[in-house]
């Protein structure tokens, strides 16, 4: 009788089956996660730049986004009529 350890995917916590390279449910890639695992362990974050931005630099993002969208709303609405 053989037992097969079942683990859980590190996105989701759902069971995935030994061997398995992607979950079933989330998606996710687990050779990607791994790799992206001992590179954050070894301090090497630059490539996750996005993932590593504070809420403050992330929300100046979104508030700069926003007012280009408005400002060409605008534009447009002026220059249509």
């Amino acid at each position: 009788m053989t037992t097969e350890t079942s683990a859980n995917c590190p996105k989701c916590n759902a069971a995935i089956s030994p061997g398995a390279e992607e979950c079933a449910q989330c998606g996710i890639l687990f050779g990607k996660w791994q790799q992206r695992e001992e590179n954050v362990a070894m301090g090497n974050t630059a490539r996750y730049k996005i993932a590593n931005a504070t809420s403050s630099e992330f929300n100046w993002t979104i508030l700069l986004i926003v007012c280009a969208v408005i400002i060409g709303i605008f534009y447009y609405l002026e220059h249509s009529q």
